[in-house]
């Protein structure tokens, strides 16, 4: 009778459990299509080595007008390490490299075997541009998945990707810079060097967002502006600090919140589902971010 007891109590412990999400997996009918207002178009402007303790005390007009009139937080956490390949691929996997089928952090192929939002764009048959600068970022999709182009951090290259939204109208521009990061490892940052780097970036946020305008689609339109970690004065960038860790998360336009402060803990994880829910797209299973559904008006 005991026997009998213990094993129906196991069979009923066993179905209680069968719907935990494993890993620590996000349910995934969060993908918000019935909160969020869709947007045609997404562009995500990415700076390396963009700290959130330095935005503040920066001359970034546009940026500022942006976290104004959308939705943001200056206290976005990178994971560990603070270093680029494993925080550029979680922005666009939505989950970290340990995470991923056991990827290493430097194993710069592995993305090519894990969901990435380039790869949501192109299953809706939707086109998808990667403007980057870092040559290894290539990696991060696969080239059925996106158009990919290398650029610079110029005023130029900006113009380029805005001729190319102008004339193209894609579903999903996604364009990363190397600055301030160059400039932090030579000048450190929160230097003069640094912050004048600052306001030379969002000069190409600007140039960016007037081909929007160009291509008569910015009404349709969410802007997303991070990074994939900041920085301090005397360490650089790579280990569990504060300033290290610390980046900026904005989004702006179509449906987006105005002057609104996102609460936190905000992971860079949460950044690929919140994207793909702006676009109406179905966050795969594996993905451990949550999209930001509290940024919605």
């Amino acid at each position: 009778m005991v026997n009998r007891i213990w094993y129906l109590y196991c069979v009923f412990f066993l179905l209680a459990c069968a719907d935990v999400p494993k890993n620590n997996v996000t349910p995934r009918e969060d993908s918000l299509q019935e909160i969020a207002v869709p947007a045609e178009h997404l562009v995500f402007i990415g700076f390396d080595g963009w700290g959130g303790a330095y935005v503040p005390q920066a001359d970034m007009p546009t940026v500022k007008r942006m976290i104004a009139g959308g939705a943001s937080s200056l206290d976005m956490r990178c994971i560990l390490p603070s270093i680029s390949w494993p925080n550029w691929s979680t922005l666009f996997c939505g989950t970290a490299p340990e995470q991923r089928n056991g990827e290493r952090d430097n194993n710069v192929t592995a993305t090519m075997n894990f969901p990435t939002i380039f790869a949501l764009v192109k299953n809706k048959n939707r086109a998808a541009i990667f403007f980057h600068e870092w040559n290894a970022l290539r990696y991060i999709c696969t080239d059925e998945e996106a158009e990919k182009i290398t650029i610079q951090s110029g005023e130029k290259p900006a113009q380029s990707a805005a001729d190319y939204i102008i004339q193209n109208k894609p579903a999903f521009t996604a364009i990363t810079f190397n600055e301030p990061d160059s400039t932090g490892h030579k000048n450190r940052w929160g230097s003069k060097a640094y912050y004048a780097k600052l306001a030379e970036l969002d000069n190409l946020i600007a140039i960016i967002e007037q081909g929007v305008k160009d291509a008569g689609i910015y009404d349709s339109t969410v802007f997303v502006l991070s990074a994939d970690h900041g920085g301090d004065f005397l360490w650089a960038h790579g280990f569990n600090l504060k300033k290290h860790r610390q980046i900026p998360i904005v989004f702006y336009g179509r449906g987006i919140k105005s002057g609104y402060t996102i609460p936190s803990p905000l992971s860079i994880c949460d950044i690929a589902p919140t994207m793909a829910a702006i676009l109406a797209l179905d966050i795969p299973p594996a993905w451990t971010g949550r999209p930001l559904k509290e940024i919605f008006k």
